[in-house]
């Protein structure tokens, strides 16, 4: 296995999650049980869904938990796929093509083993006439060709919202549509200001369509990092992204210093990629910080979940000593106070009066310890 291709293993957009899989299973399961309880029940007097024969009705439970787990299971393998490929990168458009490609795929299969099996039942109890009902019939059944169109419409509703929460953010879509923060309340978090170092160079360096795609490339080679470390991107500004955690997932495997190294460490795997493509490898810069804030989802057209707090000040403001003291990761005492224990060695820079402060505030650099 080449540089380039570990690299990309380590900028894949999600580990194999449990809970994309439950909530596949029981969406899956819902959905085949409501589209043959539609049809053996006769909601709405649609008369044109008719197999060659009525099956117990206990067997409508059944099939839908039998095509519920086959294709919930097998779609939850073609979405990490699709991710590990990095197909979601395009359109919505494209997306949609693709998974119902896959889902022909999947449906295809899971029906035709499903009919097989009622198929066989019925012939045995003698339910059906073999001479003149085949398995072909079975197969392609209104019911079947129903239940294809049951799961076209449930793959263009995941489709649409596996979009919508990978642009609002998978952890904001939730809170916004519950409407979490419609009243301010206080949370304790920490934010990483995390920033491409020389950036007023390379982009002169570089046309704006180039330099671009380069920070297009870099926020996409973070995802990984993201989805390791539990961090929810707060805002991307210009070459900048800000990056925040609930204080106990800051601290857990001390993530909000972690997704630093491990972001470089993608970087540096990527290193040919970018010298191909651009001719530089981008080193980033970040300042890590903790503390008290108040979280308010504001706007009407455009509604947003934002922090107002003089921590995201502060964080910034370390951020932009990096350059003065020649160090890429710089904590305030409120984090290092956090990660007692971590694998990680905090040099002491000094109480530091930052810009816009009255009070002086402990700054650390950090590295690895076999560093």
């Amino acid at each position: 296995m080449n540089a380039e291709h570990a690299s990309r293993g380590s900028a894949r957009l999600a580990a194999f999650s449990p809970w994309r899989l439950l909530f596949n299973l029981l969406f899956w399961t819902a959905l085949f049980t409501f589209v043959l309880g539609v049809r053996y029940y006769d909601i709405g007097n649609i008369a044109f869904i008719n197999l060659p024969v009525q099956i117990p009705t206990h067997r409508i439970f059944l099939n839908g938990l039998t095509l519920g787990i086959a294709v919930g299971v097998l779609y939850t393998v073609v979405e990490h796929r699709l991710e590990s490929l990095r197909l979601y990168d395009n359109s919505l458009s494209t997306i949609i093509v693709l998974r119902t490609l896959y889902l022909f795929i999947v449906c295809g299969l899971a029906l035709a083993a499903v009919a097989y099996v009622n198929f066989y039942l019925d012939a045995a109890r003698g339910n059906i006439d073999t001479g003149k009902v085949g398995y072909a019939r079975y197969l392609f059944s209104a019911t079947v060709q129903f239940l294809f169109l049951g799961a076209l419409i449930g793959n263009f509703a995941l489709s649409v919202l596996h979009t919508l929460r990978a642009k609002i953010g998978y952890t904001d879509f939730g809170n916004l549509l519950v409407g979490r923060y419609r009243m301010p309340a206080e949370e304790v978090r920490a934010f990483m200001f995390l920033d491409l170092k020389g950036s007023t160079t390379i982009a002169e360096q570089l046309e704006h369509s180039l330099y671009s795609r380069l920070i297009q490339d870099c926020f996409r080679d973070l995802t990984g990092t993201l989805l390791d470390t539990r961090a929810e991107v707060y805002q991307y500004v210009g070459d900048e992204a800000v990056l925040s955690w609930p204080v106990e997932i800051a601290a857990e495997n001390a993530n909000c210093v972690r997704a630093y190294f491990e972001f470089t460490g993608v970087l540096e795997r990527r290193r040919a990629h970018y010298l191909r493509a651009y001719g530089l490898v981008p080193v980033f810069k970040a300042g890590v910080n903790l503390g008290r804030v108040t979280v308010v989802e504001v706007g009407v057209l455009k509604r947003a979940i934002v922090y107002h707090s003089d921590v995201l000040n502060t964080a910034a403001r370390v951020q932009a000593l990096c350059n003065e003291h020649g160090k890429s990761l710089l904590i305030t005492d409120a984090v290092k106070d956090r990660l007692a224990g971590s694998p990680y060695r905090f040099d002491f820079i000094g109480d530091i009066v930052l810009r816009g402060k009255a009070k002086a505030v402990g700054v650390y650099s950090v590295e690895r310890r076999n560093e």
